[in-house]
Formats: structure tokens, C-alpha cells, sequence
């Protein structure tokens, strides 16, 4: 789920650097022309549009390049300053506390370089025509999944709150939770740390995600309480076994998602509950944030639904009782749905 912080400016991309940075050079620092530094404010001229968005991306990487506590030399200073993240600091620099703590996040403060250097691989890829994938390493994976398990804990108190019923779930004697996609297993910890007693399955198709899994449940004592199988969820068989399934949109094919949601509705139990969520809309025309992520996921293969597309889908592969829970995070929306 992850779904993360989007790309700001600095570098010229017809061949050189701006006039007005090299005008600027030992005197004191101005805010970046907002000719070429905003492309809604670029006005029509393509070149300068583009030119802000390549500006764009040399900010971002400037601002990565900033965690960690790492000192900003006088130019690095200068453009972040330019772009409004940082500010005068005696004779350097410094971010302000706003980025500060953007930089730092939940994940801690290698979480962000990684992110930002993913993206613009990917964006790299995509502008020369390549599918590339970039494997991650061990100690991102268990990061990343640390975050998601923490915002899994959020959501569940979210859930208890606006929908009826779902409390009463969550305090059921061995409770039964089918975790699609477990990556390391975070997800899984989650839940069954929030409901004592409770047990969990969790299928992947990585047989190193699972790897990870098993020591990241082991480390926190769960890893009695968890199941992890080499399967894909499309494969699934049982019947009438979990109270509550996670299925998550954004790691999954079109195609597989229609193949395993009526093999998940078999798996739950009458009246359990399936829980999946998305970062898009439903009205994204003119959106280029929601155009960005759109495409991002055509070319990852992850099914592109929003939530009322989300809701339709599951309505018609059987499920009832179907909602779209808003979450606090502005661009992601929790979908849950019941077994009939």
C-alpha cells in the first residue's frame, strides 16, 4: 500500500544552467523565478513548462539528498531555499522544520531518499521505453512494511469508528485473518496485535517476501499465530474459513483480481468482512497527480480502480454491504465489503 510525496526543481534541461542562477552566484539568495520554476505558473510556452518539470525533479532529488541529517553545501542550500524548503542558518543552511519532519516520517529518514530514487528510476525507465524493476533491498522491504502495519493499526481504529459492526469483529474469540499479499507480514501483525487470540494466513507469490516474513513475525512473537504460504490467492480453495481478509488492489494484476475475489468471497465466512482500499478517485479528469498514478499503475499491471469503481466491482463479484470509508490520508479511501 503504499501508495508518496510527489516531485518539486532545479537543473536546466536545454543544456545548461539559468541565466538568473549564474547572476545570482556570491550574492544574497532571491526566491526562484516562478517563470521557470512552477509549471502551472509557466504560463503556455511548452519549453518553459517543460523546463519547470525537469526543474521539478532536480528539487525532489535535492531535498532526498537532505535526510539523514546530511550538511547542505552552499548551492544545495541555495536551491532548496529557492524552493522554499529551507532558510538562512549563519553563514550555511537549513530545513525548515516543516521538511525536517516530512524528511524524518514514521519510516525514519532513509525511508524518503529511497522513495524519491525509486520514482525517478521508474520515470527514467518509463521515458526510455523500459520495464525496468529494481529490486529492493531486505532492510527497505522490512521498512516499508513497517510503515503499512502502522497505518494497518490506524485503519482499524478508523473502521471501528464509522462502520457498524466492525468492533464487534475485532473482539471475536479467534478471529481468523486472511492476508493477501503479505509481504513481510506487517499486515498481519496488525491485526493480530490489535485482537488477542487471534490467527492469520498469509499468502505471497515471493518466496523471499515470505523469507522476510518469518523473521519480521518471529522478532515480535508472532510468528506461532501466523501461517505463510507460497501461493497465489487465485489458487485459493478453502471455504468458509477467515472473519476478515485483507486484498490489496495495488498489488494486484486486473486479471488476477477478477480471477481471486469470488475465490476470497468462498474463503470467508457468511457475514466476514473483505477489506482492500485505494489511493485514486473517482473524478480524476484534469488531475495530474491522479494522471501520474494512473499510468504508474498501468505499467506496474495494478488495478486502477477508485473507490465507487472499487465498490461496483465487489458488489458484482457477490459481496454485500459494500462502503467507502474517507480516510485522514487526503488521497486514500478504505473499501470494506461482506461475505453473503
Amino acid at each position: 500500500m503504499e501508495p508518496g510525496p510527489e516531485i518539486r526543481g532545479s537543473a536546466s534541461g536545454r543544456g545548461g544552467w539559468h541565466t538568473h542562477a549564474m547572476a545570482n552566484a556570491g550574492s544574497a539568495p532571491e526566491a526562484a523565478d516562478p517563470a521557470t520554476a512552477d509549471p502551472v505558473t509557466a504560463g503556455p510556452d511548452p519549453a518553459a513548462r517543460v523546463d519547470a518539470w525537469l526543474n521539478g525533479a532536480w528539487t525532489l532529488a535535492a531535498l532526498a539528498a537532505a535526510a539523514e541529517g546530511r550538511p547542505l553545501s552552499r548551492e544545495h542550500g541555495r536551491l532548496l531555499f529557492a524552493a522554499g524548503c529551507a532558510e538562512p542558518d549563519g553563514d550555511g543552511w537549513r530545513l525548515l522544520p516543516a521538511y525536517r519532519t516530512l524528511l524524518t516520517g514514521p519510516s525514519g529518514p532513509s525511508a524518503f531518499p529511497r522513495r524519491v530514487a525509486r520514482q525517478l528510476h521508474q520515470a527514467a525507465d518509463a521515458a526510455a521505453g523500459r520495464d525496468g524493476h529494481e529490486e529492493e533491498s531486505d532492510a527497505a522491504l522490512l521498512a516499508e512494511g513497517a510503515a503499512s502495519g502502522e497505518r494497518m493499526g490506524a485503519f482499524l481504529d478508523l473502521l471501528v469508528e464509522r462502520v457498524p459492526g466492525f468492533g464487534d469483529l475485532l473482539e471475536e474469540s479467534g478471529l481468523r485473518f486472511l492476508d493477501v499479499g503479505t509481504g513481510v507480514g506487517a499486515i498481519a501483525a496488525a491485526v493480530l496485535d490489535r485482537v488477542p487470540g487471534a490467527s492469520a494466513v498469509g499468502l505471497d507469490v515471493q518466496s523471499r517476501a515470505l523469507r522476510l516474513a518469518e523473521r519480521h513475525l518471529a522478532e515480535r512473537g508472532l510468528g506461532d499465530r501466523v501461517e505463510l504460504r507460497l501461493q497465489d490467492v487465485a489458487d485459493l480453495s478453502e471455504r468458509d474459513a477467515y472473519d476478515l481478509a485483507w486484498f490489496p488492489l495495488a498489488a494486484l494484476a486486473p486479471d488476477a483480481v477478477e480471477r481471486a475475489l469470488p475465490r476470497v468471497r468462498e474463503a470467508l465466512r457468511p457475514g466476514a468482512r473483505l477489506l482492500t482500499a485505494t489511493v485514486l478517485r473517482d473524478d480524476p479528469a484534469g488531475d495530474v497527480r491522479e494522471a501520474v498514478v494512473r499510468w504508474r499503475m498501468s505499467r506496474s499491471r495494478i488495478t486502477p480502480w477508485g473507490p465507487e469503481e472499487a465498490a461496483r466491482n465487489l458488489a458484482a463479484a457477490g459481496y454485500r454491504d459494500v462502503r467507502c470509508v474517507r480516510t485522514p490520508e487526503r488521497t486514500l479511501t478504505l473499501v470494506t465489503a461482506r461475505a453473503p
